[in-house]
């Protein structure tokens, strides 16, 4: 496996520091070439891919397990010939800070970092402000669980969308957990309000009952008053749509309450490192739904995880949905793009409709540039999950 080109952090290394380096190994060792002349044949043997995700803020624990999948697959693409046979360098930006900076990180990959292509793991907020601006300048992949029905253009929607996430859960925890009477809470943005939506309208159809809701700030620190209303209120169970550290704090503060004694919890971005922070503890009737657990039974899983292991020994951070998108993210790239014979969007666009790849999470099938996939709902054990039931090829908008 090539590992001699892998991630590379914001700011890049300086040029003319590099070349007065370069200039002076050349020089020890007998060789002295022109200033510069080394580093621009490397580059031009180089393409770079963006990867913007959470590195500070709320989802900055997503960041390590994110890096670490990015770092494998680019040494796989690498491996195998690279991407249209050049090498493959993933450069990191950090999506975790406000939207609007997160989106200008984004629009600096490009401009000063010259990558060739984005991958985006981060809130949908950024997306919101980036797709605009970019999806036609070059191949947007946009990796992470979101609202669906997003139509930015030339940006592909690997992630599961809230139709996914909720419409074959809901009738299996009414039928299997006698769920009926429901509260929901989630974060003061795109993604919890349109999930919200979703799921009033999927549950008014299965005539259960929401007995409240609220949303809360990014980096919400207290939740006290908040359990309090749902010990009042007494729902059956919970929509949490809380991302990173504020679903840790809130999802302590209910089990603290002792809430989860009869209560069940669906988290819809909680997953293997959302849950470490919470704790075996705390973790009683929590379930989570989404299209990878580390723990799916899948022959391509269980060899990625294998891999994961291998290339970075026991104590690298634990897989995710998260983290494992970064890696399908550029996966996703090497195949359409490979199959396009360019990086031409519009090309990647008539290709990317209908075509299916296979990897840790099953089988995937493009539908108008959003992702058909497995889906599933797992329970967590301690600090892991465990599969409780899936659903097969679920189509990500309702009609698709």
């Amino acid at each position: 496996m090539d590992r001699s080109v892998g991630i590379l952090d914001r700011p890049i290394v300086d040029s003319a520091a590099h070349d007065a380096a370069s200039a002076q190994l050349a020089d020890l060792r007998g060789r002295r070439a022109p200033a510069g002349t080394g580093r621009a044949a490397h580059e031009q043997r180089l393409i770079r891919i963006g990867l913007l995700l959470p590195i500070s803020g709320p989802s900055g624990l997503h960041g390590p397990s994110g890096r670490f999948c990015a770092q494998l697959a680019a040494e796989e693409i690498n491996a195998h010939g690279g991407l249209l046979g050049r090498r493959v360098q993933v450069v990191v930006g950090d999506g975790g800070m406000s939207f609007a900076a997160s989106a200008r990180e984004g629009e600096r990959l490009i401009e000063e970092d010259g990558v060739a292509a984005l991958i985006g793991t981060h809130p949908s907020g950024v997306r919101e402000i980036l797709g605009p601006q970019i999806g036609r300048r070059l191949p947007y992949v946009y990796t992470p669980i979101f609202e669906g029905d997003a139509y930015e253009p030339g940006v592909f929607y690997l992630g599961e969308t809230a139709y996914q996430q909720l419409a074959p859960v809901l009738p299996w925890m009414k039928e299997h957990l006698g769920v009926r009477r429901w509260y929901l809470i989630g974060n003061d943005y795109r993604w919890p309000r349109d999930v919200h939506r979703m799921a009033h309208r999927l549950l008014t159809e299965q005539r259960a009952e929401i007995a409240g809701e609220t949303i809360v700030p990014l980096e919400t620190e207290e939740f006290d008053t908040i359990v309090a209303e749902i010990r009042r209120l007494q729902p059956d169970a919970l929509i949490v749509t809380l991302i990173g550290s504020d679903a840790v704090i809130f999802h302590r503060a209910f089990a603290r309450a002792g809430l989860d004694e009869r209560i069940w919890r669906l988290g819809l971005l909680t997953e293997e490192n959302t849950l470490l922070g919470i704790g075996a503890e705390c973790s009683r009737r929590l379930l989570s739904s989404a299209a990878y657990f580390a723990s799916l039974p899948y022959p391509e899983n269980r060899e990625f995880v294998r891999r994961y292991r291998s290339r970075f020994g026991p104590h690298a951070p634990v897989l995710n949905s998260i983290g494992q998108s970064c890696y399908e993210g550029l996966m996703f790239l090497h195949r359409v793009v490979s199959a396009a014979g360019s990086l031409d969007v519009g090309k990647l666009c008539r290709i990317a409709d209908g075509l299916e790849m296979t990897g840790p999470r099953g089988r995937m099938r493009m539908v108008g540039r959003h992702a058909v996939k497995d889906m599933h709902v797992a329970g967590a054990e301690g600090v892991e999950f465990a599969i409780r039931q899936s659903f097969p090829q679920v189509n990500p908008n309702r009609g698709k």
